[in-house]
């Protein structure tokens, strides 16, 4: 019988994930939630021992912690090699990401660029990630039109950021990490 997959639910608020046959998840959040089996503050290092997840899933999450680099750095360490994160933030151009009052920081495409192992100014921080997808979302809800227009923008997406991400602002980022050990 094939093991379970450890898996994180980072800062999971009300989504809480449900174990199922292929997947233990581990709901963490700030507040005792109901289905929160563990209660932390993601600025203090992680209460999980090294090498110990194979999947994270951190939904609206980053975009609240003042110690980003910490944070990932505690993502690398309890990590296993390959493991994949999955992250989604609101995009630095829409009105999400300045709507709310507790954001502290607002997320591009190349934010995860740091972390991988060939980039300049990588020498910030020893966690390494191969960055599996980037995507831009015009909504959370996946409205026909979008389609096409995230196929689009999703294609040419340095073109966008630097010359039209505040003429058609779209709403959120996602990104795959890879853990690179």
């Amino acid at each position: 019988m094939k093991q379970k997959l450890s898996c994180l639910n980072l800062g999971c608020g009300k989504d809480i994930k449900i174990s199922t046959e292929l997947r233990e998840w581990i709901n963490l959040d700030a507040l005792k939630l109901p289905g929160v089996e563990v209660v932390h503050d993601l600025e203090k290092p992680l209460p999980f021992e090294d090498n110990y997840f194979e999947e994270v899933f951190a939904s609206h999450v980053l975009e609240h912690i003042n110690n980003f680099m910490g944070l990932m750095e505690e993502l690398y360490r309890v990590c296993k090699n390959g493991a994949i994160i999955k992250i989604i933030c609101p995009y630095f151009a829409s009105v999400s990401a300045f709507q709310d009052p507790t954001h502290i920081r607002f997320f591009t495409l190349k934010n995860f660029d740091y972390f991988l192992p060939d980039n300049y100014n990588n020498f910030i921080t020893k966690a390494r990630f191969k960055i599996i997808k980037k995507k831009i979302k015009l909504t959370r809800k996946n409205w026909i039109i979008n389609i096409p227009i995230e196929f689009i923008i999703n294609h040419i997406q340095w073109i966008y950021e630097r010359f039209f991400c505040f003429i058609l602002p779209f709403q959120e980022v996602e990104y795959d990490l890879e853990i690179s050990k």
